[in-house]
């Protein structure tokens, strides 16, 4: 895979989710690198593996991200997954724990709810379809931030959300339907943060809340005046609050 790499430390991997790549990243890597291995893959289909074949199923990703640390000759390492990325976190808890120091599951919940998602998955699905990727990330992207488009940071997010692949895009809104991992995480051990802007619309409070309950060493952090993208929104308050939850080792 595809992937940028900064700093000297424990290895902590940052998985980026839909209409997003490592580029998602960037300001956070050099906040980390002073005591961190930070790594940042481009999921098949997305950023700069946009011409890659797209992965089918959510066990491929997480398959994938193991396949990249063992090629790296990584055999523990923290993990941070965002958005459709915390179900990857979440699988790699369940299938691969003695891999995992901690994990960090931000703006994610234990399945999608369409209830309380912006708008049904399915629903995503068709209109990318309909519309095509660069229409996809700029309504999807609006409901990242508290400001929607007017925010900073919503031009350089649309350009690099616009550049996944319809096949990647799609594969990963697919992989994510019917995940549930209501029962099989109270299985997993490894401490786990699950943090989230106050106004986030994909998995908001009540998922935040159910996924933090599912846990068992699981802490939770809600951030202010933020929403999907509170480490561009309120970035001091996330990295003081990451820092202090994986510490310095």
């Amino acid at each position: 895979m595809e992937f940028e790499r900064r700093g000297s430390g424990r290895p902590l991997f940052l998985l980026h989710g839909f209409c997003s790549s490592s580029a998602i990243w960037r300001e956070l890597m050099v906040e980390l690198a002073g005591t961190r291995d930070v790594i940042a893959p481009d999921w098949p289909g997305f950023g700069r593996a946009a011409a890659a074949q797209p992965l089918q199923g959510l066990s491929a990703y997480a398959r994938a991200l193991l396949a990249l640390a063992d090629e790296l000759g990584i055999a523990s390492f923290d993990v941070l997954g965002h958005s459709f990325s915390g179900f990857v976190a979440q699988q790699l808890l369940c299938d691969a724990p003695a891999r995992i120091g901690r994990a960090v599951l931000y703006g994610s919940g234990l399945r999608v709810d369409p209830a309380a998602r912006f708008e049904p998955i399915g629903q995503t699905h068709a209109r990318l379809r309909e519309d095509g990727p660069r229409a996809t990330a700029r309504r999807v992207l609006a409901t990242w931030f508290r400001e929607g488009e007017r925010h900073p940071a919503f031009a350089a997010c649309l350009e690099d959300g616009a550049s996944m692949s319809a096949a990647g895009a799609a594969s990963m809104i697919e992989a994510a339907q019917g995940v549930d991992f209501s029962r099989r995480l109270r299985l997993a051990q490894a401490p786990a943060l699950v943090i989230l802007g106050e106004h986030e619309r994909s998995h908001p409070l009540a998922s935040a809340l159910a996924l933090r309950a599912a846990l068992a060493q699981g802490s939770l952090c809600v951030l202010p005046d933020s929403g999907h993208a509170a480490h561009l929104e309120c970035p001091s308050l996330f990295n003081a609050a990451l820092r202090a939850f994986l510490g310095a080792a």
